[in-house]
């Protein structure tokens, strides 16, 4: 059984009798459904078109038509030789285009539910990122037996384990405790938010400088460790300032 040749017809998907308007409007159908613009996915939407245009081409050109006309007489009466003037008829390659829309549209699928997947990875890791930069530690438990607890450091500095944040600007600040008699643990706020960007430990007699501070308003809370009291005090860095703003700490609150 001889398998059923395809035609230019075909490609169009009209009758081998259809009038050229039929044609005309069975091209411009598919035009419009296998158009590259169209199909920004389907690998194989050019050639489909390709093949749509060349089909159109021969169908819509009387003597080119009559010609395929005959190459399909010939085909169909198992002509063992093609004439000459009808061998440029001969579709050259045919197409099927369901064929990989289903294995397009899985992978076009695939790719989106990955894409979608990983966007949530990323925020759930920024999402992480931000809460262990805005946790801050409890104050270390304060030993009354002694002014200076095992915990802390013995020097004045940053305490281990805290973050240090917001080092973008060129100020700075000294926190000065020569003359009180007790260690405190100090943090620095902006004014406006609960996050803690410098948590430091200054021992009886010492001093701290910080660095890297934007201008702006702060918050100082600071703790004595001798008997627990806390104290805040609000400051203000400038953009023009060159010299460290100094905060003495005081036995009676704070002082500049």
């Amino acid at each position: 059984m001889s398998q059923r040749i395809r035609t230019h017809y075909d490609n169009l998907k009209v009758a081998q009798d259809a009038p050229i308007e039929v044609i005309r409007a069975a091209y411009r159908s598919l035009c419009k459904k296998y158009h590259p613009d169209q199909n920004p996915n389907n690998p194989d939407a050019e050639r489909i078109m390709s093949l749509i245009n060349r089909s159109y081409a021969v169908l819509s050109d009387p003597e080119q038509r009559r010609a395929h006309d005959d190459w399909i007489a010939a085909q169909s009466h198992h002509h063992p030789s093609t004439p000459s003037n009808t061998l440029k008829h001969q579709p050259s390659e045919t197409f099927r285009p369901s064929e990989n829309r289903p294995q397009a549209q899985a992978t076009f699928t695939r790719f989106w539910l990955g894409l979608v997947f990983f966007a949530i990875i990323l925020s759930l890791l920024f999402w992480f990122a931000k809460q262990q930069r805005e946790a801050v530690p409890a104050y270390p438990t304060t030993r009354l037996d002694n002014h200076t607890p095992a915990t802390y450091p013995e020097f004045a500095q940053y305490m281990p384990g805290y973050p240090v944040l917001a080092e973008q600007g060129h100020n700075m600040v000294k926190i000065d405790n020569q003359n009180k008699h007790s260690a405190v643990l100090a943090q620095i706020f902006p004014n406006n938010s609960k996050t803690a960007i410098r948590t430091i430990y200054i021992p009886p007699q010492a001093d701290f400088t910080a660095f890297k501070l934007a201008a702006g308003q702060y918050r100082l809370h600071y703790r004595q460790l001798a008997d627990d009291t806390q104290e805040e005090v609000l400051f203000e860095l400038n953009e023009q300032q060159a010299d460290a703003r100094v905060i003495v700490l005081e036995d009676k609150g704070l002082g500049i």
